[in-house]
């Protein structure tokens, strides 16, 4: 059974912690990084960068011509380099692996996590798909703990969710993965049932400790890589089916990653565990236009205190008008 207690982590050996970076996170990686690294008390074997250098494929829906067009791709690349090195430099990172088209290891992603059936770089949207199977495979540690690099978290002093989850992750067989909550909480503010937010898209079941449910998000986890083998090549039986049909229909291939851990690992009874603690959770900005970034310094110094905006509450999603609106009122709560 699961329960709340917190075990910290003495032996560095067991997590590595992992950020996935792009030329699109050039104009807020040097922010967002730091944050999510010092966020975090207990001690990593490792911190590793995966910087994906490659450009999206063609699809039915993206043409990279006019989506990421040269020279103006390489330039960006050269900057997120840039910035990743800087962050190696200050002693943020320990390691950084630049994913690029002619990679020897994308093959090899391809064979383990595929079944050698996908090659392209990117699903059908244009979003990563072999950096993330990279975060998977590049680590030495049993457990890895992967961000996004556009994340924001709020965690307490004296509190750190990745030793409460591996101590979870150890009792329950099934659990392969674990996130904090995914958004601010809000079930005592608003009189509700709590939930890891208000708008969960799958059944979960409520466990002593948080609940589980069958969905595998790209923003954050932690993973037990050991667990994961279990499942590999992600692609078989009727997803492997799926894969093919949508390929030779040009259409919605590839699948992303989040949706090809969900078939696999879901269907086979694989879980993720999203802790109930209130004293860590996530917040996602889907998108970053300029207002968003010039109140990111504010946005951050606020999650860091707990503080948001109370249309904030339960989303997962950064509710970038409610923040705008909030800051001019700080002392609001």
């Amino acid at each position: 059974m699961l329960t709340t207690k917190s075990t910290p982590i003495l032996d560095p050996s067991l997590v590595t912690f992992q950020v996935n970076l792009s030329p699109g996170d050039i104009r807020y990686a040097a922010r967002t990084v730091p944050a999510l690294v010092q966020a975090h008390t207990v001690p990593f074997g490792e911190r590793l960068a995966v910087v994906d250098c490659c450009r999206p494929q063609k699809t039915k829906i993206v043409d990279p011509e006019l989506r990421f067009p040269e020279p103006g791709f390489s330039q960006r690349v050269a900057q997120i380099t840039e910035i990743v090195e800087t962050l190696k430099a200050d002693g943020y990172l320990d390691r950084i692996v630049y994913l690029y088209p002619n990679d020897s290891l994308l093959p090899a992603l391809s064979h383990k996590y595929l079944g050698n059936w996908v090659h392209e770089t990117h699903d059908y949207g244009g979003c990563a798909l072999m950096s993330y199977l990279a975060a998977l495979e590049l680590p030495q540690t049993p457990y890895v703990l992967h961000y996004d690099g556009d994340m924001l978290i709020h965690q307490s002093a004296g509190y750190d969710w990745v030793s409460e989850a591996i101590y979870q992750m150890e009792l329950g067989s099934e659990i392969v993965a674990a996130t904090p909550r995914t958004s601010p909480p809000f079930s005592q503010a608003l009189g509700v049932a709590d939930a890891p937010s208000l708008q969960e898209g799958r059944p979960y079941v409520e466990v002593e400790g948080g609940w589980l449910n069958d969905w595998f998000s790209t923003r954050c986890f932690l993973l037990d890589r050991r667990k994961l083998d279990r499942y590999l090549p992600l692609l078989q039986g009727r997803t492997l089916l799926d894969t093919l049909i949508r390929k030779s229909l040009h259409r919605g291939y590839p699948r992303s990653p989040e949706i090809m851990l969900f078939n696999r690992l879901g269907q086979a009874g694989g879980r993720r565990l999203n802790l109930s603690s209130d004293r860590a959770w996530l917040l996602h900005p889907t998108t970053k236009p300029p207002l968003y970034l010039e109140l990111l310094p504010q946005i951050q110094a606020a999650v860091v205190q707990g503080r948001v905006p109370k249309a904030q509450w339960g989303k997962t999603d950064i509710d970038l008008m409610a923040w705008d609106e909030f800051l001019m009122t700080p002392t609001l709560v």
